[in-house]
């Protein structure tokens, strides 16, 4: 088997750096040779993955956060071989994807698991839209994606400015942040070709899995492997209120709030009805969207994990 990584060599930051060590000798231990490839800019991760595979690699390794993974999957999903299996070691941020998955922490117990584990399918979504330039853009992505504040979060998350916290913590401060700073966002969403809602939203989250923002378990009825995209719709609500739904969004004891609604289809369009650009964010990386259409593509990764 000819394996390909790409890394993120900054990824989860001197932390991150550390971990890379001992993935990197667990990976010669059980794989033997492989190519490995790393990202300097945004994007890179999916060209790579497009260029292993025509290299001929028969297993991609993301090694970083859920922007690397989404990135890879985005390449796997473009090249010619979308079916070649894929796995991922998460050292990033938030690392919400893998939260999906009972993973070993591990280096060599997880990497072993890797090598041991059959390949199995689970969903990927396609998401379709115009970029603030009038072009036509498509993306793909493993996890979630979403339209309001979360936007703004992920924004201020990735931020070259100077960093008080990391991991989960990280996450939460600027969640705090950006929420009292919030106006909120005007928005049409549709599912399978029906209107759900209408209004001013704080967050549309269109979910393959079912956890994002460093562990806040948003959707919790996601289910990678069945066909179909989640949405979960928090209204406009007042900053208080909002952030009371925070706290309670890592325990999913959000579910049955009168201000959320949960529905689950195949594809989902949500669109501005306001004067000012919607945020969105995909697998945790900002996207220059004007609007999204998000469609299901059932079985189509190829996960050994």
């Amino acid at each position: 088997m000819k394996i390909g990584v790409i890394r993120n060599p900054v990824s989860g930051g001197r932390s991150g750096r550390a971990r890379w060590r001992g993935i990197s000798i667990a990976l010669a231990t059980h794989f033997g040779e492989r190519e490995v490839r790393e990202t300097a800019r945004s994007g890179d991760a999916a060209r790579l993955a497009i260029e292993l595979v025509e290299a001929g690699c028969d297993l991609i390794i993301a090694v970083g956060g859920d922007g690397t993974i989404g990135d890879v999957v985005d390449g796997l999903m473009r090249s010619a071989r979308p079916g070649t299996a894929f796995s991922f070691i998460p050292t990033g941020t938030g690392c919400d994807f893998a939260r999906n998955f009972a993973l070993p922490r591990d280096p060599e117990a997880l990497v072993r698991r890797i090598a041991e584990a059959p390949v199995r399918r689970i969903d990927v979504a396609r998401l379709t839209g115009p970029s603030l330039g009038g072009q036509e853009e498509a993306r793909h992505f493993a996890n979630i994606a979403s339209v309001g504040v979360s936007g703004r979060i992920v924004q201020a998350v990735n931020g070259r400015g100077r960093r008080v916290a990391s991991g989960s913590l990280r996450f939460f401060l600027c969640s705090v942040r950006e929420i009292l700073r919030y106006r909120p966002e005007t928005v049409r969403v549709t599912v399978d070709g029906e209107e759900i809602f209408k209004g001013p939203v704080t967050v549309a989250a269109v979910a393959n899995g079912a956890w994002f923002g460093g562990g806040m378990h948003v959707v919790p009825f996601a289910d990678l492997a069945d066909g179909l995209l989640d949405i979960g719709i928090l209204r406009g609500a007042s900053k208080m209120g909002v952030l009371g739904i925070l706290a309670r969004l890592y325990s999913a004891s959000h579910v049955g709030h009168p201000l959320i609604s949960f529905h689950r289809g195949r594809v989902i369009d949500i669109e501005p009805l306001g004067d000012r650009p919607v945020s969105i964010e995909a697998d945790g990386e900002a996207l220059a969207f004007d609007r999204l259409r998000v469609e299901v593509m059932p079985s189509a990764l190829s996960l050994k994990i």
